[in-house]
């Protein structure tokens, strides 16, 4: 997510802040304040009752947190690449990429989470035989949180924890992409009954996460979609073969009349025998200091091979945020070229063609 602070790193994983923490972090602080027992603690007296606001409040994330760190740690032990955590308004999300399509490591992945909220609320419980009131307030409020979290996280309702569990036992039966549109159509089903619920109770909190529900399940049933078109498709099917490259002692205006005479906006930068060695772009040009191609190009340049599979490279383009990849051989030179609307372009068709005819059906993973 955006407008997010780094707070911390553990694991390797980067523990972040969103902006919209702040109001929920001072909201939880008052109610806790004002409220009656046992949620609350305004039968204490002033500054007990305060700091008290103020740590079940922070121990609240923190609950948050380990939950996400549940999902976090199996993700990194199956392979897959944890971007980060972010705790927000809603609760916390961890950002990973590649999620595993086996449905017994996604299962274990996705129900990693509410046991962990489970276990907390175990010690919370158990450690409530301490007899001290104060103590003995927060362990109970504790023990409430964890529970209610981890019972609601495994609500079916795709993208959550149990919606991912959900999907995850119909993948063993039905495929991976199938069983994703099952599960995703469970969780919209699931956030308009939220969103029901919300508006006769009424609970805007309810409302906002049915909306956040149901939008992310949408997003994530044409993500698996797109990802199972492309995986069809090798770079050598879609790239741009012997694409125009420059040398990097060519003037910056001699790109510019290529890029008005091509219409293409970055071009590799090749040495004589053809091998990449750089990008320029565009905005290369306009925003670099310099006269020469050599000055203004970006040397870290990420290739790719014709073997390369379509969906592979969309996720390189988006994680690296480029718009184009060469393609090289195996000696390094450049024999085409890849870009996000000949990714798109070819999923466009692809799912044109999938309605007119039978011999493109939805791709599906074994």
């Amino acid at each position: 997510m955006s407008q997010s602070l780094r707070i911390f790193r553990i694991y390797g994983i980067d523990v972040k802040v969103h902006f919209s923490l702040l109001f929920i972090l001072a909201f939880l602080i008052y109610a806790f304040y004002v409220m009656p027992p046992p949620y609350g603690y305004s039968d204490f007296s002033g500054n007990v009752r305060l700091i008290m606001a103020v740590v079940t409040t922070v121990a609240f994330f923190g609950c948050i947190l380990f939950h996400e760190l549940c999902h976090s740690y199996f993700a990194l032990k199956f392979g897959s690449r944890v971007r980060g955590i972010v705790l927000f308004i809603f609760g916390g999300v961890s950002l990973i990429d590649d999620i595993p399509k086996e449905p017994k490591k996604e299962f274990v992945m996705a129900i990693a989470g509410p046991m962990g909220s489970f276990l907390l609320a175990l010690i919370s419980y158990i450690l409530m035989v301490i007899p001290n009131p104060v103590l003995d307030r927060f362990l109970y409020i504790m023990w409430y949180f964890n529970l209610i979290l981890g019972l609601f996280n495994l609500i079916p309702a795709f993208p959550m924890d149990g919606g991912r569990v959900l999907r995850s036992l119909l993948a063993g039966r039905m495929g991976f992409v199938k069983a994703t549109k099952v599960a995703a159509e469970v969780g919209r089903f699931m956030a308009i009954t939220m969103a029901i619920v919300g508006l006769l109770m009424p609970n805007i909190w309810l409302i906002l996460i049915a909306l956040f529900v149901y939008l992310g399940a949408g997003e994530e049933e044409r993500h698996v979609t797109l990802e199972g078109i492309l995986s069809r498709f090798r770079v050598q099917d879609i790239m741009t073969p012997n694409p125009v490259c420059v040398k990097s002692e060519m003037p910056k205006q001699q790109v510019l009349d290529l890029m008005m005479k091509y219409k293409h906006l970055g071009y590799p930068v090749v040495d004589d025998y053809g091998r990449v060695i750089g990008m320029v772009t565009l905005k290369d040009l306009l925003e670099k200091p310099g006269e020469t191609v050599k000055d203004v190009m970006s040397r870290q340049v990420v290739v790719i091979t014709p073997e390369t599979t379509a969906d592979r490279v969309l996720k390189i383009l988006t994680e690296n945020r480029i718009g184009r990849i060469p393609v090289v051989d195996e000696n390094g030179r450049v024999i085409g070229i890849v870009t996000r609307s000949d990714i798109m372009r070819v999923s466009e068709i692809v799912d044109v063609l999938s309605h007119y005819s039978k011999f493109y059906g939805t791709p599906d993973y074994a």
